[in-house]
């Protein structure tokens, strides 16, 4: 599955933006305030509208308002958005909204959304071909242990919430399966020194779940207290990966916090390999050189502000003279987001 064009228009510091079939798995660079945040609020503000479908206000109350989402310079009330994708019907996912002055309406068209017909028609189609499915029902945004983004304190176990505070409820239920929980387990082995399991453990009386981590030289395993940030940045992001058989679309802000130089090398790894073998869609959001080092040119859009307005740049077949990706963007051959 591709996708062919995303266009976003008039949202916060994004006056227009479009991509050309990104990537599966891409990575957003550039500087503090560019926008890349923005990019992956907007497409959390879709999904979000869908839940709210019958009074989209109270969809844009979540956001701050009316005034916290138009573009500030341009002042559209308005916001447009689509997203087109390949082989799949139906092929476009269309929102465009019209704000009043006094925001007390909104005008609302919509497209791309399956009619109940469609519904039984597609709904018999294999799972991994319908980007509907993948987009509206199986998208995540991810910034670990930052609570002030989140919209939903999810405290279930269907998928993790976007500060992943309901960790140890999905896990639990990812290690139900034997074999998802040996995958995670090898992923671990990989990324943590000592690594020997990793354990969900419910309270009989209470009910609370912990996290315990076992390291192979030390007798007693470690809580969730005594394990460094990037130890569970890195358990919160392969439960993200694992918490759905079907393909999701993730977005995860920047992945690389805690994380040692080798480990977020992998997990430019670990990002292909979901994406090649589950079908995900993996977005991430990096002021990391290491993680830049690791990409192609076609997994990296470099993001930057000019005058005001969020601008992005994709590059295709540019080779850049040999340079590695952070090489090449930390000497301006990428031209723009540099991060000074």
């Amino acid at each position: 599955m591709k996708i062919k064009r995303l266009v976003i228009e008039n949202f916060k510091s994004i006056e227009r933006i479009e991509l050309i079939e990104p990537n599966p798995f891409t990575v957003f660079v550039g500087p503090n305030g560019s926008g890349k945040s923005n990019i992956f609020e907007a497409l959390e503000f879709v999904n979000i509208l869908a839940k709210y479908d019958n009074n989209p206000f109270d969809a844009v109350r979540l956001f701050g308002g009316i005034q916290s989402i138009i573009n500030q310079k341009t002042r559209a009330y308005s916001f447009n958005f689509s997203l087109e994708f390949n082989n799949t019907p139906p092929n476009t996912i269309s929102v465009y909204l019209e704000y009043s002055d006094h925001e007390q309406s909104i005008r609302k068209k919509k497209t791309g959304e399956l009619t109940p017909e469609e519904e039984k028609r597609f709904g018999e189609l294999p799972k991994h071909l319908s980007f509907y499915q993948q987009f509206y029902k199986s998208f995540s945004r991810l910034f670990i242990k930052n609570n002030t983004l989140q919209k939903f304190n999810y405290q279930d176990n269907k998928s993790l919430s976007l500060s992943a505070d309901n960790l140890e409820k999905v896990l639990k239920r990812i290690f139900d399966d034997e074999t998802l929980k040996e995958e995670i387990d090898d992923w671990l082995s990989l990324f943590i020194p000592g690594f020997e399991a990793i354990t969900i453990h419910s309270d009989t009386i209470s009910g609370n779940d912990s996290l315990l981590l076992k390291d192979k030289h030390i007798d007693k395993p470690f809580n969730k207290s005594l394990i460094s940030d990037g130890t569970y940045n890195i358990i919160a992001l392969l439960t993200a990966i694992y918490q759905s058989d079907e393909p999701q679309f993730l977005c995860i802000e920047e992945p690389e916090n805690g994380l040692n130089p080798k480990v977020v090398r992998e997990l430019v790894n670990l990002c292909r390999y979901a994406c090649e073998e589950k079908g995900h869609f993996i977005w991430l959001n990096t002021h990391s050189q290491t993680l830049v080092s690791k990409l192609e040119p076609k997994e990296l859009i470099l993001v930057d502000k000019k005058k005001g307005s969020t601008q992005v740049k994709q590059f295709t077949g540019e080779r850049f003279y040999g340079l590695r990706m952070d090489e090449a963007w930390l000497t301006n051959a990428l031209g723009g987001g540099l991060p000074w």
